[in-house]
């Protein structure tokens, strides 16, 4: 069946292609616009492949700032890395996870951690999920598919990870593209099973002064828990396999979901001049009028057939089973109006003004008399107003700042400020830049940390807003890989889930100091890519952190029948210091302080040999190569080890055409 959808779904996006008999080679490289991309060497690529009847460009965006802004980016044609296809590591290069790929986890590095989402629950699946904020947008004068199939594991635990994307012009001005991702694996342990997928549809039109982009996606989430391992020197003292390995729970699963419609339009108003970046040229009008619309519905399922007293410390409502379901719906308005800069001007800068208005409404159990309790609905509603100031086409100087401030609502007295400025200096081939981020914050806590009654765990707090000041410093020469940078944060009012595995706040200030260094070394073939990451917690016992964290990267790569031809072979090392790492609370779906035992002090070793021939790219990994060698003291977060050795492989195809 697994094997059926998969070809199902790769034909669809083949057939499109070959549906789309249009070339749009009516414009050239210097009207591609914003982020405009022509591959390089992809024409005698094409010829060699008889198709030479129209130039390929791909142009690619993403909208930042309540959808006023686009961010350029690249297509990923790139072979290096391509074995790195788990997305918590895409994201940063230490993490505590339950060891399954699909499993919740925690970003160890704190400036990476998600800690925002007005559902809580998804802040241990966000790498996962796919939001309209990480939606790409693209313009293309060809047809581009792309099909990622990665598997690893026997029959009975098998590791599934599958990623197609489809978009092409329907004409000059409108493009659509659909997109699927899944991951779904049974886990090397016993209870662990996840399976994650997400469909998205979206469509972007520009003509003339008026522009739009919607987006239409579906997240599902389904994660069997099994209450991690039992006792833990299990793993490694008894030498059994891992599926016979003991675990805490067997009937226990999270079920979770997300529906979002997003809708940007907007209308330019003035006389439009080119606007020339990167060698792109666009026009810009001296007013853009932006409405920005967002509906999103989320849920979340805790089921659990038989409770396991000795597991839950507390149990409140069912003895024999659970049954927690919480719900969210949001809808916001917002209208933005943007005066940009002139590029010809040199004291030229721009500047937006916004009003953003936001209804949710949750549902979830809540008491209704002495030990009664139903499902109840709690309104919110926020309105906000936005305002920056800022250089962006700059040849040297660039910056932003900006500011909003939740007037009236749930939120009333929120406020964020932002300052972002970059300098960069020295030539096109020895380019250099320095970047100094600030901000400054203060935030109601997220309405589910102040009130929760599940099956196992009930809090009903008023808490203060959290406050955080936060500094950051980077120096950059992209020609050398290398990059080096620190962050200061002071956190006030500090809120996470503690010991007791529920909601806390401190009254204590913390200060959290990040130094961070990159830089790739080349010796001919070889490259040796380091990341290292220095981190200090004034406060251990409410936030802990490891001081070090290191990924090491190290590799041969070389070319072969002019070009055709790409070989990598490496391996990689994930290592983080001893620290207490958190616990996990399965009917929570949290991360909770412990201090039962120090975790850490153990590489993860990667081997791996990547590949490209024409436009496939392959790789094959044996992920955790000394699993067997040493302590094998390999647990990520407490009573969860990560998976043993695995041998695993999969491949990249892009269509062009």
């Amino acid at each position: 069946m697994k094997q059926t959808f998969i070809l199902f779904i790769l034909t669809l996006c083949l057939s499109l292609s070959l549906a789309a008999q249009k070339k749009l080679g009516n414009r050239t490289q210097g009207q591609l616009g914003e982020s405009g991309l022509k591959r390089d060497g992809e024409k005698s690529e094409m010829d060699s492949l008889g198709y030479n009847s129209v130039e390929s460009h791909i142009k690619t965006w993403r909208l930042s700032d309540y959808g006023t802004r686009k961010l350029n980016l690249h297509v990923d044609t790139l072979l290096c890395n391509i074995h790195n296809f788990n997305p918590i590591y895409q994201r940063t290069i230490a993490n505590s996870y339950l060891g399954n790929l699909g499993s919740p986890y925690q970003s160890l590095i704190f400036k990476d951690r998600v800690r925002n989402e007005s559902f809580m629950f998804f802040n241990t699946f966000e790498a996962y999920m796919n939001m309209p904020k990480e939606v790409l947008f693209f313009y293309t004068t060809t047809p581009f598919t792309s099909f990622f199939y990665e598997t690893a594991g026997s029959k009975d635990r098998a590791e599934n990870n599958l990623r197609v994307l489809h978009t092409q012009n329907i004409n000059p001005f409108w493009n659509l593209g659909i997109s699927f991702n899944l991951i779904s694996s049974e886990g090397q342990y016993q209870h662990q099973k996840t399976r994650l997928y997400d469909f998205n549809l979206f469509s972007n039109y520009e003509k003339g002064r008026y522009g739009a982009h919607f987006v239409m996606n579906q997240n599902r989430i389904l994660v069997n828990e099994n209450g991690g391992v039992d006792p833990d020197d299990f793993v490694s003292a008894s030498g059994d396999k891992p599926e016979d390995v003991k675990v805490n729970l067997s009937e226990t699963k999270n079920k979770l979901s997300n529906f979002n419609f997003t809708a940007n339009q907007y209308y330019n108003l003035g006389n439009g001049k080119d606007l020339i970046i990167d060698g792109d040229t666009s026009q810009i009008y001296p007013v853009k009028l932006i409405h920005d619309f967002n509906f999103e519905s989320d849920s979340r399922e805790f089921k659990e057939g038989t409770v396991n007293k000795d597991f839950f410390k507390s149990t409140y409502l069912n003895n024999d089973k659970s049954a927690d379901e919480t719900t969210l719906k949001m809808l916001s308005n917002g209208f933005h109006i943007v005066f940009n800069e002139n590029q010809n001007k040199k004291l030229s800068f721009g500047a937006r003004f916004g009003l953003l208005n936001k209804f949710s409404t949750y549902n979830l159990r809540r008491p209704i008399g002495e030990n009664l309790y139903s499902q109840k609905d709690k309104n919110i509603h926020n309105t906000q107003l936005m305002t920056s100031i800022f250089r962006q086409t700059g040849k040297d100087w660039n910056w932003k700042f900006s500011g909003s401030y939740v007037f009236e609502g749930y939120n009333q007295n929120d406020y964020q400020l932002d300052g972002n400025l970059v300098y960069q200096f020295g030539d096109s081939i020895n380019r250099q830049s320095l970047e100094i981020t600030s901000q400054v914050k203060s935030n109601t806590p997220n309405f589910l940390m102040t009130e929760y009654h599940g099956n196992h765990q009930h809090w009903s707090l008023n808490l203060d807003k959290s406050k955080e000041i936060s500094l950051g410093l980077e120096y950059q020469v992209k020609k050398y890989g290398f990059k080096i940078g620190g962050h200061i944060s002071n956190l006030e009012n500090y809120t996470y889930f503690g010991y007791d595995t529920i909601v806390s706040q401190t009254s204590k200030s913390i200060q959290v100091t990040t130094a961070y260094i990159e830089k790739d070394f080349r010796l001919g073939n070889f490259t040796l890519s380091q990341k290292i990451v220095g981190q200090k917690s004034s406060n251990q016992n409410i936030l802990p952190l490891p001081d070090l964290s290191v990924y090491s990267n190290n590799y041969y790569s070389n070319t072969f029948f002019n070009g055709a031809l790409d070989i990598q072979a490496g391996f990689s090392v994930y290592y983080n210091t001893a620290f207490y790492a958190p616990n996990y609370m399965p009917s929570t779906g949290q991360f909770f302080l412990q201090k039962e035992q120090e975790l850490g002090d153990y590489p993860k070793v990667d081997l791996y040999f990547n590949f490209r021939i024409k436009r496939t790219r392959i790789f094959i990994m044996y992920e955790h190569l000394n699993a067997t060698m040493g302590s094998q003291n390999y647990f990520s977060s407490l009573h969860y080890p990560i998976n043993p050795g695995m041998l695993k492989y999969g491949l990249r195809w892009t269509f062009y055409d």
